[in-house]
């Protein structure tokens, strides 16, 4: 049992190199998503059959289809699946009007997604009139920072830099931009961040807690060093540098934050309601009528 749990710990985990090298192709998805919630055929055929597709080359490409390795990875394939979410089901479960239903679904305010796209085009406009100051520009990425959270990509316990690059990364997705490389460490950056690696180690509780806080200050720059740190013989060393990847942190996995992060089903709930009363309305419209005709 030992032995097993040790190995768990040095296996090799997915990061973001597949992520990098298919970046093009998920792009490529993103728009052709995009191009499909907005003009939808009337039957989906064809047109939806070249979306998924394009979506699982995507997916296979960037090693997605992975349900085990950092969280960034992992934190981009759910905010891709929460964009393809509505019209996706619906066309898996037989629905012919599928793309209609995901259509106003996905234009609905209440939608984070849609809030999320509003301030990256918010951004974009600020930007075009010279007018992305900091306050500016920190108020939009607040507002992208509590979508994200209520997709359930991000949570509360997400370490800072992790939510930091997911953002990165979503903002360049969204906008069709290219990767987004993450920070290098200076030569002098590198070797604090190695000491503060070998401390992860550390007899002292109290000194592996300030190496575990000291190395995610440096943020994106620590990423390949923890990566290395992974093969580490010492468990403790291994153990921290995976909390430190976000591995196994999975903020869409939990149920209660799912379900918040759920807005379809706000919505559904909504439209029965409108229904109900249209419904209702009718009904007294038509009483008046023959009250009139008595």
């Amino acid at each position: 049992m030992i032995a097993l749990a040790a190995a768990l710990l040095l296996a090799p985990v997915q990061d973001e190199s597949k992520l990098k090298d298919a970046w093009p192709k998920l792009v490529d998805a993103w728009k052709a998503v995009e191009a499909y919630v907005a003009a939808p055929s009337a039957e989906g055929g064809d047109d939806f059959l070249r979306t998924a597709g394009k979506i699982h080359e995507a997916f296979d490409a960037a090693g997605l289809y992975a349900t085990e390795g950092e969280y960034v990875p992992q934190a981009v394939k759910t905010f891709v699946k929460a964009r393809v979410r509505g019209w996706f089901r619906n066309f898996a479960g037989g629905n012919r009007k599928g793309p209609e239903t995901a259509t106003l679904y996905l234009s609905h305010p209440s939608d984070p997604m849609k809030t999320f796209l509003d301030s990256l085009a918010r951004l974009q406009a600020l930007q075009k009139r010279g007018l992305d100051d900091e306050d500016n520009v920190q108020d939009e990425l607040s507002t992208a920072r509590k979508a994200l959270k209520t997709l359930a990509v991000t949570a509360d316990d997400t370490p800072w830099p992790l939510r930091r690059r997911v953002l990165a990364l979503a903002k360049a997705l969204a906008l069709g931009e290219p990767y987004p490389e993450p920070a290098r460490a200076t030569e002098e950056q590198a070797k604090v961040i190695r000491e503060q690696i070998g401390k992860l180690g550390s007899e002292s509780i109290e000194e592996r807690d300030k190496a575990v806080r000291e190395l995610a200050r440096f943020g994106d720059s620590a990423l390949p060093f923890l990566r290395e740190a992974l093969k580490s013989p010492d468990a403790e060393t291994a153990a921290r540098s995976r909390h430190l990847l976000g591995v196994g942190h999975a903020p869409w996995a939990t149920s209660a934050v799912a379900v918040a992060g759920d807005e379809k089903a706000n919505f559904d709930n909504e439209m029965k309601v409108r229904a109900v009363k249209a419904e209702i309305e009718k009904k007294l419209a038509e009483d008046v009528e023959r009250a009139k005709k008595r």
